[in-house]
């Protein structure tokens, strides 16, 4: 299974965690004009498990590759 990751960069006048904002939250925020969005980069990390940012999610399934 390949998995990519992405890193986002936004761009706030607060805090978001003081709020307790979703990351969704975040995200529509910065399409809509009320956040900044200064880039995004994306790689293919061939061994999540070793990544300092991968949680140990089961949400991806070997199966949704196929």
């Amino acid at each position: 299974m390949k998995l990519f990751k992405t890193t986002i960069v936004i761009w706030r006048e607060y805090d978001p965690s003081e709020l307790d904002l979703e990351l969704s939250t975040l995200a529509q925020q910065a399409e809509n004009g009320d956040a900044y969005c200064s880039s995004m980069t994306c790689a293919l990390i061939p061994e999540p498990e070793k990544d300092s940012n991968w949680d140990g999610t089961e949400f991806f399934d070997e199966e949704d590759d196929q």
